[in-house]
């Protein structure tokens, strides 16, 4: 008995990782679905009632060249879901601790942001897009920043060393 695309059951997919330049940058290929995407941060007020915890966004991007189901503008139900999933299985796995964000409480958190742009659907997305989100946040190195000013309430952030 063979898979729809041609594998027998225990074959696998090949996996193809490609790290960009930036950090935070990769693309994976798994069989015949292609995935890019970016994780950058933002110094930003944390919730209230989370004033200790920076946070973690997924956004998903379908494009309607990676499938003909995929529409432009509005995202489908389908598509809603993987990106539920992916948010799920990224948070509930506590890949990102969300405690270490904290750079001043109550003031100063880092917002993480996951990009997720699939572009091309072989059928394989969830997949395909947590191998992406996980190689990416690898790869991301948010600034350090230190405390300064007179009151030592200022954030400095101190760019990147190469």
């Amino acid at each position: 008995m063979r898979q729809v695309d041609g594998r027998r059951p225990f074959d696998y997919r090949n996996v193809i990782i490609t790290f960009g330049k930036d950090d935070g940058s990769v693309e994976v290929q798994l069989g015949q679905t292609h995935v890019m995407v970016f994780v950058m941060g933002q110094l930003v007020q944390p919730y209230r009632d989370h004033s200790n915890e920076g946070t973690l966004s997924i956004f998903t991007e379908f494009s309607p060249m990676a499938d003909p189901s995929f529409e432009p503008g509005r995202p489908t139900e389908a598509a809603i879901e993987v990106g539920h999933v992916i948010d799920r299985g990224l948070r509930e796995s506590r890949v990102v601790d969300t405690v270490s964000l904290c750079v001043l409480p109550g003031k100063f958190v880092w917002a993480i942001r996951i990009d997720l742009h699939i572009l091309d659907n072989g059928r394989n997305l969830v997949d395909t897009a947590n191998i992406a989100a996980l190689a990416a946040l690898m790869t991301f190195r948010r600034p350090e920043c230190s405390l300064g000013g007179d009151d030592g309430q200022e954030v400095i952030v101190h760019p990147p060393e190469i």
